[in-house]
């Protein structure tokens, strides 16, 4: 009788603690849909975790939670984010939310895309409805408002805020300020352009206002990524000799609207942007840069290349000669002019 109870013992140990797992693992209330917005701060740890999904009544149990989490090796991959969330999910589906970083967004989305000046992207922002104009033309122009919470901006070069809006896809609540809508774009840039860049940045020996400023133009003369690096080194050659950097989309920056094309009488207008008269970098970027272009001015091929002109295919001939650079220019136009025959 006794080798009986000490073999059922274990057993309905067992039994009672594996129907205690399966009742806490479950759903919290399996007829209640109604969302639940949390909120996973960044740095959380899974106890941090467990405690928020306990309070919001998401989870039955912090220790069987916290189990399941152990069990699904998925604790590196939980990522903070806001998360939608409700009674019904199990939590097993919790953890797999969490994992996945499908973070719930809400409020007005905007999407800027990659080289926008910082007068599109206040177009882009006031049709949505998201402040004034004259608001973020005075913030863009001081950065010095925004020194508190960015310091990158602290640098006597840095006189705009052009180049430093980075482009992405927001969520602006429908009440934020224009200030507070600034700074979410700079916190991404601020993100991005991360240690290692920065330890770059130093290595190359530029300030951060330099290396923005080229990358966006890089950026507006760039159609292919692989070009980017070699465009770079094209202006850092032109610069390390004291050449102008003769750029078009300098002189294009200096109009209100954008030019089809540039024209010669163009290149003689009297403006600090205009890099054909000018010698160095603009006075501010001119446009807003991706992180690819930030690289490739970080990163540029090793050429000898002086001059680049654009191929119909969207890539560019290189030359170390302004004689070859002529014919190259030449080609261009009798292929450009050969496909608007065609079409």
């Amino acid at each position: 009788m006794k080798k009986i109870y000490k073999l059922v013992i274990p057993i309905f140990i067992i039994l009672f603690f594996g129907f205690l797992l399966f009742t806490k693992i479950g759903p919290y209330d399996k007829n209640n849909t109604k969302d639940i917005v949390v909120d996973i701060p960044m740095g959380s740890s899974v106890k941090d975790i467990t405690d928020i999904l306990y309070d919001k009544k998401l989870i039955k149990s912090k220790m069987v939670f916290k189990y399941n989490v152990k069990s699904s090796k998925k604790a590196s991959e939980f990522k903070a984010g806001k998360y939608k969330l409700n009674q019904t999910l199990t939590n097993n589906e919790i953890i797999d939310i969490i994992a996945s970083g499908k973070v719930f967004n809400e409020g007005i989305k905007v999407t800027f895309p990659e080289g926008l000046t910082y007068k599109e992207t206040i177009d882009i922002l006031v049709k949505n409805n998201l402040g004034k104009k004259e608001t973020y033309e005075a913030l863009i122009n001081s950065p010095k408002d925004f020194y508190d919470k960015f310091e990158f901006l602290n640098q006597e070069d840095i006189i705009s805020l052009e180049g430093f809006l980075y482009p992405s896809t927001y969520y602006f609540k429908e009440n934020a300020t224009e200030k507070e809508i600034l700074e979410v774009m700079l916190s991404q840039f601020d993100k991005v352009y991360d240690e290692k860049l920065k330890l770059r940045q130093k290595e190359v020996d530029m300030t951060l206002q330099e290396v923005i400023n080229l990358a966006s133009i890089v950026e507006k003369e760039a159609v292919l990524d692989e070009d980017r690096p070699i465009i770079a080194s094209v202006f850092f050659n032109r610069l390390d000799i004291d050449m102008p950097l003769q750029s078009d989309a300098t002189i294009q920056y200096a109009f209100d609207k954008r030019k089809e094309i540039v024209t010669y009488n163009d290149l003689e207008i009297n403006s600090s942007y205009n890099s054909y008269k000018n010698k160095g970098l603009p006075p501010t970027p001119i446009a807003n840069p991706s992180i690819k272009s930030i690289e490739a001015v970080l990163y540029p091929k090793e050429t000898d290349y002086l001059y680049f002109v654009a191929k119909v295919d969207g890539g560019n001939n290189y030359s170390t000669t302004y004689e070859q650079h002529l014919k190259y220019v030449e080609e261009y136009r009798e292929e450009r002019d050969k496909l608007k025959k065609q079409n």
